[in-house]
């Protein structure tokens, strides 16, 4: 099943996206990188910019426990949620948003991701990797909705000429 990830850091970005990406690829085939992209902060301006990719699996694993490793290797690489600021700086960042055709929740994961459509930061990494991609609830491809994140973006993301290589 064709999977997508949103990956972000704000901490160490170059260093931990190599990591991350690192980690990945040893648990699972990753198939598509996008190009890296500086972003606003999101739901907490007070911190530095993020770096933001996305990736594609391949995987026949449940969704469930794609995103049970994606926790892991968050919490591997030094993320500590802070409940006192959820959207704070984050070494890392590895969220499942599209999993094939799949729409539900599977135990606290929602398929596919609200952000997806929401958030520029989402969306126009994904259209790099998934241009024609059908967000299984709207119908619509995942070009469509990063050119309608972007037409609502206060900061449109920036690409970024960096290597993430371990």
């Amino acid at each position: 099943m064709r999977m997508f990830l949103s990956i972000g850091s704000n901490v160490e970005p170059r260093k931990n996206l190599a990591l991350a990406l690192a980690e990945l690829a040893r648990r699972f085939e990753v198939v598509a990188v996008s190009p890296v992209y500086r972003t606003a902060p999101v739901g907490d301006a007070d911190q530095p910019d993020f770096w933001n990719l996305a990736a594609e699996l391949a995987t026949d694993e449940p969704p469930l426990r794609v995103h049970l490793e994606l926790r892991a290797i968050e919490d591997a690489l030094g993320r500590r949620r802070n409940p006192a600021r959820p959207f704070g700086p984050r070494t890392v960042d590895l969220d499942l948003v599209l999993a094939g055709g799949l729409t539900g929740r599977f135990g606290d994961l929602e398929l596919p991701s609200g952000l997806v459509q929401r958030e520029a930061f989402v969306a126009v990494p994904l259209a790099d990797i998934a241009p024609e991609f059908l967000h299984p609830l709207l119908g619509t491809t995942i070009a469509e909705l990063a050119r309608a994140a972007l037409a609502v973006a206060a900061r449109r993301p920036e690409p970024l000429a960096v290597e993430l290589a371990p």
